[in-house]
This record gives structure tokens, sequence and C-alpha cells, in this order.
């Protein structure tokens, strides 16, 4: 369990996470507030009541400040821009604070059989995983700059995207691969530009829901070839987006960083 603890490098500033109420968001933010973020700003797709359980622990948990809940539906298109520009207006009006480090952690990873994957079922994994990601990190990164503040983003992409031979998985593996890509692309202009800091997790195998649908047998040929022997806890991953997101990382820019615990 995450707990309070003063060895860690101290976080500040409102922490805008996006997908917080899933399986790697969740973890992420009990990170956060664990290194002393207070104000937070969270979304979440369809499970509001996960949100708002969250929104509950980091109040009582870590005595959170301000926690702003709020939907956010993707993809996002072009007729979204000026609606997530102003979700984020409304974010910051409601904490009180600009947000100073993002996280992105929304993705869909459906597993269909090769000969069964359709045009649209590619075109909708690359709308959430890719676009969206883009129109997102945009936007923020685009407000960082003109409010002034060094921010840190982080998105969350997969290993998938780059050591990945599964065909069930193709369509998710090549979004993930044009994902990382974007974090080298963008990364050095919102640096330049902005003073604000972009960068990838790419974590490996992960016990979330999310793998709860590997054919059989899948699982444990998977961790076979882990030199640690086991999928990753979720809070393992939200450790290293911690450490991205604060002064520790104070010098990391446009990096990609496998968090897969040895896999070949």
């Amino acid at each position: 369990p995450f707990m309070t603890n003063t060895s860690l490098s101290s976080l500040h500033g409102h922490a805008l996470i996006l997908g917080g109420s899933g399986g790697i968001g969740v973890p992420t933010v009990l990170a956060l507030a664990a290194r002393g973020v207070e104000d937070f700003t969270i979304t979440y797709g369809k499970n509001k009541d996960a949100a708002d359980q969250l929104a509950e622990r980091l109040r009582a948990e870590f005595g959170a400040k301000h926690v702003h809940i709020a939907p956010l539906r993707v993809p996002l298109g072009d007729a979204d821009i000026a609606g997530f520009d102003a979700f984020l207006e409304d974010a910051v009006h409601a904490v009180g604070t600009e947000i100073s480090l993002a996280v992105n952690t929304i993705g869909i990873s459906p597993n269909t059989d090769l000969a069964a994957q359709t045009a649209s079922e590619w075109q909708k994994i690359f709308d959430v995983n890719v676009t969206s990601s883009f129109v997102t990190t945009r936007a923020i990164a685009t407000r960082m700059g003109a409010k002034g503040v060094h921010g840190a983003i982080t998105l969350i992409t997969s290993t998938n995207g780059v050591n990945s031979q599964a065909e069930y998985s193709a369509h998710y593996d090549a979004s993930k691969a044009a994902q990382a890509h974007m974090v080298k692309t963008l990364a050095e202009p919102f640096a330049k530009r902005y003073g604000v800091r972009l960068n990838g997790i790419a974590p490996g195998w992960v016990a979330t829901s999310m793998n709860d649908t590997l054919p059989p047998g899948e699982k444990e040929s998977e961790e076979a070839k882990i030199w640690l022997g086991r999928f990753a806890a979720p809070e393992e991953i939200a450790n290293v987006i911690a450490f991205l997101s604060g002064p520790d990382a104070s010098y990391i820019v446009g990096q990609y960083i496998m968090v897969d615990g040895g896999y070949r």
C-alpha cells in the first residue's frame, strides 16, 4: 500500500491524470499523493463510481486539498479540440491552480484474431491511442507554455510498440509504436518553446484487468520471457511515472523508458 514517506522527493502542484480511475491511473494518483501532491484533476470514461471512491481515498488517507473529478470521452477529433481547451480551463478553475504535471493513461487494447481485425477496429484504436493522445498532449503543453508553467507530461505507451510479434494485437502494437514516436517528435518543440518536459513510459506486462482476456496459456508463456518471472504490479509502473513527474527527473526529456522486468 502507498503511505506518505518523507524519504521520497516531494511533489507539488496540480496533477491532471487522464484515465485516473483505471488500472494504471489509480496507483499513479496514489503514488503522486504519497509524494505530496494535494491538488488533482482525475478523469474517467464510464466508471464514475471508481473515480469518486478514489477522490474520497485521497481526502481521507492523504489529506488532499482539491480533487476535481470529470468525465472525458475519447476518441477526440478536430471538433473536440476547443472542448478540451475548455475542459482544462474548467479544471484549473475548479482546483484553483494551473496544471503543472499531467499523465495520460488512456488506451484500449482489444485482442482480436488477425483474420477478424477490421479496418474500423484499427481506426478506433488509433483514434484513441494516438490521435486523442496527440490532441490532449498538445493542448496541455500549450496551456502550460501560455501560463509560464514549466511542467511535466508523461504518456503511458507500451513495450508492445517495440518488441511484440503477437498477431492478435497487431493493431494495438502499431498504435503504441506510433505513440512512442510521437513522444520523440513533440518533446523537442515543447521543451524549447515552453520548458515543458514530455516523456513516455513503456510498461511491459502488468497485472491489470486489461490483460485478463489473454488467450489460454499466453500469460505463462510470456512470464517465461521476463527475467523477473512475473507481470508487474501496477504500483511498480506508477512509481516510475511519479519519478518522471518530479524534480529528480528535471533533466530528463524526450525519453521512452522501458519498464518491463527484463523481457526478451
